[in-house]
């Protein structure tokens, strides 16, 4: 088989060949169903090696990175871009995560096979997609029903069963908590506040995280973990990093 060159920073996936710096993939570990070279598999396998480099480390995040097309989750005319590290606009004004981000949110979260995720904001579904691939069940609230009904149709498409996509306002407590399965071991919310409503830290399981973007004076959101301890929370800023601000309420039309 010939072996294909890509210029990548950062090691592989563990399945490719360093030599010299050039990562020499064969093409046998990208056939099709008859042996014939999947261009695709092979841009999609690049993709991951270059997601690595940007700093997203956890291989089992990289491995749900890779399983999940990213095109079904774009546009018609955004699909060519699926391989770009980069966010797009989405419907309703809204704009996607980019891949990096979502590796290192997945990353920061830890979660176990068996754990439950909150997730506020589904956006275009592609991140509760990621992270269907390393936790149990996800319960995804949206605030946008036209978002909402995207997002399932879209992880009906890749068959992704243990995620509930829910059109509903995520920063006001539900009237009956037990009817999404709470309290939750992890909590993501996708966009900015000046402070997490309180509710949410009740939804937490004792021992639970959730990761929340903090407006800052700069400009630039502060990524803050809360992890759930004995003695309360304890507060971890992970860094700086550019999101939209999450707005409260139902959509009155969209």
């Amino acid at each position: 088989m010939k072996a294909r060159s890509f210029e990548l920073a950062g090691p592989p996936a563990g399945f490719a060949l360093q030599i010299d710096g050039v990562f020499k993939m064969e093409d046998s570990l990208f056939a099709d169903e008859d042996g014939r070279f999947d261009e695709n598999l092979a841009k999609q396998a690049a993709w991951v090696m270059k997601l690595r480099s940007e700093g997203v480390r956890n291989l089992e995040v990289l491995g749900a990175l890779e399983a999940i097309p990213r095109k079904i989750f774009l546009s018609a005319s955004q699909q060519f871009l699926a391989f770009e590290d980069r966010a797009f606009p989405i419907d309703c004004g809204q704009m996607s995560t980019q891949p990096s981000l979502i590796g290192k949110v997945a990353d920061f979260l830890q979660m176990k096979p068996d754990h439950s995720l909150l997730e506020i904001g589904s956006g275009s579904g592609y991140q509760c997609a990621v992270l269907s691939k390393i936790c149990d069940r996800i319960v995804s609230l949206e605030r946008y029903r036209t978002l909402a009904d995207l997002a399932r149709e879209r992880l009906r498409s890749c068959k992704i069963n243990n995620v509930d996509v829910i059109h509903a306002d995520g920063l006001v407590a539900p009237v009956d908590e037990e009817d999404d399965g709470g309290p939750f071991d992890r909590i993501i919310l996708n966009g900015a506040l000046d402070r997490v409503p309180g509710f949410l830290f009740d939804r937490l399981a004792p021992g639970g995280r959730l990761l929340a973007p903090i407006k800052h004076e700069s400009g630039i959101c502060r990524l803050i973990q809360y992890d759930k301890g004995g003695r309360g929370l304890d507060e971890t800023d992970l860094g700086g990093f550019r999101y939209l601000s999450l707005t409260p309420g139902i959509a009155a039309k969209l």
